[in-house]
């Protein structure tokens, strides 16, 4: 077959059916691609057993509340808009995906085009979870450093039952934000507290956690994984494209 001569129509299925090849040999990938009009043409076997067999993140919309419903039409609209931006301008964009259902999700999506004519015949999205990297254990990783607990691999950040203040403070902290910083950060965001409180909370997590310093809380909860659990109420349902690129310096 000479891709070079194939009609718009004939590359998109070209490459539905070469994504079907690729995707679909125990990769467990989550993927689906767009035609030139911006609707579904084809869903991997991941995405239609984990997300669902529409290509939206609601696989039943008769089974949500009034309130999901009208979010989850805005937020397809709003999805929409990303990929019309990515036709217009024919450049792949990154998101965070935050669904009904408060799942949250990468999504990197891209324009398709035959080089043949040069023309958008497509987007392909691709689906996985969102991580966030423990920067630091992974440089220490990097380096064959072992620091303390900090190390162990055994996650489990719902071992203690902490409050939706504490959780919102103390993953904050983990990630680097002093008393101040952390009450700052909750006051603009609607959840007023100040650098007094927030020490408290450390204070009374440290009994929690029973742990003697905030060195050891640190520890600690990083090695039940608390510095990646997201607090809900940070959260906002909706697709945000992420621009922000780590930057090696020196």
């Amino acid at each position: 077959m000479n891709h070079n001569k194939l009609t718009d129509s004939e590359f998109l299925e070209y490459y539905c059916e070469s994504a079907e090849i690729i995707f679909n040999n125990g990769e467990e990938q989550v993927i689906y691609i767009k035609d030139k009009d911006l609707n579904f043409h084809y869903l991997s076997q991941a995405h239609i057993r984990n997300i669902s067999n529409n290509g939206f993140f609601v696989a039943n919309e008769d089974n949500i509340t009034e309130e999901m419903r009208e979010l989850h039409k805005k937020l397809k609209q709003l999805a929409y808009e990303q990929d019309d931006k990515i036709r217009q301008e024919l450049k792949s964009a990154d998101f965070i995906y935050i669904d009904v259902y408060d799942r949250v999700g990468f999504v990197h999506k891209r324009p398709i085009v035959n080089p043949a004519t040069g023309n958008f015949v497509g987007l392909l999205g691709m689906v996985k979870p969102f991580e966030m990297p423990n920067i630091l254990s992974l440089i220490y990783k990097m380096h064959g450093v072992k620091y303390g607990i900090a190390n162990q691999s055994a996650k489990n950040p719902q071992k203690y039952k902490i409050s939706e203040k504490q959780l919102m403070v103390l993953f904050l902290y983990l990630n680097k934000y002093s008393n101040t910083e952390v009450a700052k950060i909750m006051t603009t965001l609607g959840f007023k507290i100040s650098a007094t409180t927030v020490n408290d909370h450390l204070e009374n997590l440290k009994y929690i956690f029973e742990v003697r310093t905030k060195e050891q809380l640190i520890e600690k909860a990083i090695a039940l994984g608390y510095n990646l659990f997201i607090p809900a109420q940070f959260l906002k349902i909706g697709s945000f494209e992420l621009e922000d690129e780590a930057i090696i310096a020196g």
